[in-house]
């Protein structure tokens, strides 16, 4: 057992005496350094000894009085709010008058929200023409200003100084305990546990006496109606509804216990051109919590504990893939922990992104906030259906015509963008003061530090939230002429902005225009554990696949080869299962989708295979960077291969420039995102894998959170109809998850007395709908060809009633070891991967897959004869091929093999392949591939309805040989 855990179980014990501290000899005297040959003649000499017993007394009287101070009674932890809530009350109106946020005259800083931010700062000198994250991306601002304020900086300001390297504060080998456990990728892990046995772990038990019964819910307690009301509000049918009208459907509904009442503040923006009104809808992110912790659906998957994970038994190796496992919730639970040793963590995600509600016309847009915790695993918080992920709040998105100069609209929407979230945020950071005790769904009391830990937004709104000019990182200090440069600045930190803002304020401040600030009360000023060096996460979608490869790896190679060339090649590709085929190239292509961005990147390093060497070098740089971030776990060893991929890129990245492809003044410079993906492999090893707190899921709740709910208003007041509807559909989904939860609890007590093996219960499908459609929801845009819609992983098979079985229909001919082998597989599909023999001299290890081969057991075309196969295929030596196939294949046959003309044969049009994790990265778990043979498709017209597809297939016939054979 480490020092630090026996120190924090020494102090967590109540009502003991505090031993002796603990030093190398534990017969040694701590205070006079002086050895009485073990413990007992060390406690004769503290209770004798004048100077040394007063010395040890006073320190025991200290950590008397700090443990007093850290073990208060729990309920000066409780929340403010009341539990008397009346659920019934669907949107509760702030009564107090608008906040009136006036612009006077040009200069004048937006009102606060607070009575306590009443005072208000003055912004900076108007002449500064760069943008905040509220406009689009323009670096062409200039920055003589910036490098004017670093020479008054003195030499030791913190903010310039290199990033403090990570002190090792682990324990010796010896000291720490590992598990051996299995991951859920199949990899053998180290397990270190968090060295506290009250950290995560409920204060106390809640007595059932105390749960609140369910309310009266009308017909929407037969299970039934439930589904028909669910049905409704989900279609918008009305007929055969078991309701008179459909007022009164909504009257069931609104008596369903629901997620917090919304509130709304109203502001009002005052400006030379006249009042602005504007609302800002939300709700208690506390209490959205305090269900999440407490649901039955959600609280078994949550993980209260951080802990480290290893590849190796001698902590060689760090791995990285869930919140819990990576380093930010660690250090959260030793500062915490070190105030209050029952504190529970719940690091939060908050993830905020302006939308369109309109597809074709109008300009109504939203602006929807969400929240989860790292403590969900990544998979949970990617599914929808699973509710992982709350809508919190809608920001206003004003037009403010009443301010009618340009820059201090900006300045309005900043100043309006951090009031509204600091009001919508606040109980978070009221929370983190003294904990909040939150009932949990295994029946514990817990205090609950919820952390506003990361915030998951694109470029624009980084710079928002981080009160930063475009030109400038929003994460780190580096300067604004060395962003293109791999660079290793200091990371911003809170306490450092808040003190550059105060000093701007009073009396102007270099620090202040060197950080490239705005001057506004942010957000997250409150927020004492938010770390801004890893506050703000990768963006997948928007940096790297629309930013570093389409907006400028792409263009940069197209530039350099030729986009006509680069179209040819991607319309002469030949096509392949699971990889797009761009017919028509790509250059034509006005919208991407995130899926389509990632099917271009599979074939950008073989259309430019044949260009410069220093472009194929830096492209692939950046490729192997881009699939190592979207990895689901990252060890230390790859998180350095990344970083060795960016150096090499950087080392490379001027033969774009030498070749006009780069031709902008500021060059790299200019080109944000190339700088901001530099920070990823520090923010994974704080928060874990990118999949888990990526844009694309926001993306993705957009549809649900907002435009399903604008969709079903009438355009009028929109943003209450959608909060009414989304409060609405949360009811009905808690309402299934109760009714669930009851019929699990009969099954229960009908099994146990065995009179029946199981009670049918039509809601366990309604409870599951979108489960066998919850891998889709992670690639909500992926684009369906005709033949992806057809190979549907078998499923539309199955559910017409066709068998997907093994091959054996050569089993009569061919008695070969591999299709006896495959006859017999169970289990998982796919036979795994075989390990190659290496050649001489090279020390790569080398791998083949051996997938399961599956047809249909129903055949696309059945009892065909050769004749009529060989009309529509082209095949004219088919009957002597498979002749000799099957004679090669089995010599010792009885009866002579021979093929004629008029046999009749059974014609499958596609074989799927399965196959298992590769050893060397399991974490990508299996994947599918589908081997296609079949004619054009023809009306009588002479129309084609599907082009002829065959595709190439390589198969291994020795393995002592290499290379391809044709026999």
């Amino acid at each position: 057992m480490s020092l630090l855990h026996t120190e924090v179980q020494n102090k967590g014990s109540d009502h003991q005496s505090s031993p002796p501290p603990i030093t190398k000899d534990p017969g040694q005297c701590p205070h006079c350094d002086r050895k009485f040959g073990g413990p007992h003649g060390l406690t004769q000499h503290l209770g004798h000894d004048p100077h040394c017993k007063a010395i040890h007394e006073a320190s025991i009287n200290a950590e008397t009085s700090s443990l007093s101070s850290a073990t208060q009674p729990s309920g000066s932890y409780g929340s403010d709010h009341s539990p008397d809530q009346n659920e019934n009350d669907v949107i509760a109106q702030v009564a107090e008058e608008p906040v009136a946020l006036d612009i006077p005259q040009l200069g004048d800083t937006v009102g606060q929200l607070d009575d306590d931010d009443s005072s208000s700062m003055t912004e900076s000198d108007s002449s500064d023409s760069d943008s905040d994250g509220d406009s689009t991306e323009s670096d062409s601002d200039s920055e003589g200003g910036d490098e004017d304020a670093e020479s008054d900086l003195p030499a030791d300001d913190p903010h310039l100084n290199p990033p403090p390297q990570p002190i090792n504060n682990d324990p010796a080998d010896n000291e720490v305990e590992l598990e051996e456990s299995t991951d859920q990728y199949g990899n053998k892990v180290y397990i270190e546990r968090y060295p506290s046995d009250t950290a995560g772990e409920p204060i106390y038990r809640v007595l059932n006496e105390n749960n609140h019964p369910y309310p009266d819910v009308g017909q929407l307690a037969d299970p039934e109606a439930f589904e028909i009301a669910h049905l409704l509000m989900a279609s918008g049918l009305r007929a055969l509804m078991p309701w008179k009208n459909n007022r009164d459907m909504l009257r069931d509904v609104d008596k369903l216990p629901h997620g917090p009442n919304w509130r709304v503040h109203n502001m009002r923006v005052r400006g030379p051109g006249g009042v602005e009104d504007t609302e800002s809808w939300g709700r208690d992110p506390v209490e959205v919590l305090k269900q999440m912790v407490k649901s039955k659906q959600l609280g078994p998957q949550l993980q209260f504990k951080p802990i480290r994970k290893y590849t190796t038994s001698t902590r060689e190796e760090r791995i990285r893939d869930e919140g819990w496992t990576a380093d930010r919730m660690w250090e959260l639970q030793d500062e915490i922990g070190a105030k209050d040793p029952h504190a529970t963590i719940l690091p939060c995600v908050v993830s905020s992104d302006e939308t369109k509600l309109t597809s074709f016309s109008g300009d109504k847009k939203a602006h929807p906030v969400y929240i989860t915790v790292m403590n969900l695993p990544k998979h949970y918080r990617r599914k929808i259906s699973k509710r992982a992920n709350v809508l919190i709040g809608y920001l206003p998105v004003p037009k403010l015509d009443c301010v009618p100069d340009k820059e201090e609209r900006r300045k309005a929407r900043r100043n309006l963008f951090h009031q509204c979230l600091k009001s919508l945020l606040k109980p978070l950071a009221e929370a983190c003061e003294n904990g909040v005790e939150m009932e949990c769904h295994d029946g514990g009391v817990r205090r609950i530090y919820p952390v506003l830990t990361a915030y998951v937004a694109d470029y624009p709104e980084q710079c928002k939230v981080a009160c930063t000019k475009t030109s400038h990182c929003p994460t780190c200090v580096v300067k604004p002429g060395q962003r293109g440069d791999l660079q290793n600045s200091a990371y911003r930190t809170r306490d450092a902005v808040i003190d550059a803002m105060k000093e701007e304020a009073e009396k102007g401040s270099a620090k202040f225009r060197r950080l490239g600030l705005f001057q506004v009360k942010p957000f997250w000023e409150k927020h004492k554990y938010t770390d801004m060096g890893c506050l703000l996460t990768p963006d997948l979608l928007h940096q790297l696949h629309k930013g570093v490869l389409k907006d400028h790896l792409t263009k940069w190679a197209a530039h350099i080869v030729g986009s006509k060339v680069i179209d040819e090649r991607h319309k002469t590709m030949p096509e392949y299962h699971g990889m797009r085929h761009f017919k028509n190239g790509i250059s034509s292509v006005s919208q991407w989708t995130g899926r389509e961005l990632k099917e271009m990147a599979k074939v950008l390093l073989p259309v430019i295979a044949d260009c410069n060497h220093e472009v194929v070098q830096a492209a692939r740089s950046i490729l192997d960077f881009v699939y190592l971030a979207h990895s689901s776990a990252l060890t230390d060893g790859e998180l350095e291969a990344m970083e060795k991929a960016l150096r090499t890129f950087h080392a490379h990245k001027q033969v774009f420039r030498r070749n006009g492809a780069l031709a902008t003044k500021k060059g790299f410079h200019a080109i944000p995102k190339i700088h901001m993906i530099s920070h990823y492999t520090h923010i994974i090893r704080k928060l874990g894998t990118p999949d888990g707190y990526n844009t694309e899921t926001s993306e993705r709740l957009h549809i649900d959170f907002a435009k399903l709910g604008y969709r079903a208003s009438n355009k009028v007041n929109a943003t209450k109809q959608m909060a009414l509807y989304i409060q609405r559909i949360e009811a009905l989904a808690m309402h299934a998850s109760y009714l669930d939860e009851q019929v699990r609890i009969d099954q229960q007590n009908i099994k146990d007395r065995e009179t029946t093996p199981e009670l049918d219960n039509p809601l366990l499908e309604f409870a599951e709908i979108g489960d066998p459609d919850e891998e889709d929801e992670e690639a909500w845009d992926e684009w369906y060809d005709e033949e992806e819609a057809e190979d549907n992983d078998g499923r539309e098979l199955a559910g017409a009633g066709v068998i997907v079985g093994q091959t054996v229909e050569l089993e009569d001919f061919a008695e070969t070891d591999e299709l006896a082998e495959a006859a017999e597989v169970t289990g998982l599909r796919g036979h795994g991967w075989e390990q190659e023999q290496p050649p001489v001299n090279d020390r790569h290890v080398c791998f083949h897959p051996v997938p399961e081969i599956v047809l249909a057991k129903t055949p696309t075309n059945s009892g065909m004869s050769i004749d009529r196969i060989v009309e529509l295929n082209s095949t004219d030596d088919l009957a002597r091929d498979l002749t000799h196939f099957l004679r090669r294949e089995n010599p010792n046959h009885d009866a002579p093999i021979r093929i004629l003309s008029n046999t009749k044969l059974n014609l499958w049009s596609r074989a799927r392949l399965f196959h298992s994790a590769p050893p060397f990265k399991t974490s990508e778990g299996p994947h599918t591939q589908v081997v296609r043979c079949q004619p054009a498709k023809i009306d009588r017209f002479e129309r084609v309805l599907r082009p002829p597809r065959f595709d190439t297939v390589l198969v291994l016939r020795d393995k002592g040989k290499s290379g391809i054979h044709s026999k």
